[in-house]
């Protein structure tokens, strides 16, 4: 299983993502959080295949927590989930280097799940 790690402040979208992911059987184990120090301090144990992090955030932005992401972790994949952020946001957090997809809300599932499996294509 590839440890995936879901950031959302929206706690209702970490329970559907996580209970989505474990019904389809899918090769990821998610680890959902609310919590960016909570997110960060999983991180910070090691072994995740991709990072999944949300725009907007109470205290810290998404792309934020991509840029921290990108200076401790280089190689570290990370997908961004957004319904909100405007296009200079995007480019913005594009230009952090490790950001592989970005997914905009409502979430298509099958989207998500080919830019994770698509992190392995470019590994």
């Amino acid at each position: 299983m590839r440890k995936i790690i879901i950031l959302d402040d929206e706690v209702m979208m970490l329970s559907s993502l996580e209970r989505r992911i474990k019904s389809e059987n899918l090769a990821y184990e998610p680890h959902c959080f609310s919590s960016i120090k909570l997110a960060l301090a999983e991180l910070d144990k090691g072994d995740c295949y991709a990072f999944i992090t949300d725009v907007k955030m109470p205290h810290l932005t998404g792309d934020q927590v991509v840029n921290y992401i990108s200076k401790k972790y280089p190689e570290q994949p990370c997908i961004v989930i957004t319904g909100q952020a405007e296009k200079r946001e995007i480019r913005h957090i594009m230009d952090a280097g490790n950001v592989k997809e970005v997914i905009w809300k409502p979430i298509d599932f099958e989207t998500l799940v080919t830019a994770l499996d698509n992190i392995a294509v470019t590994e």
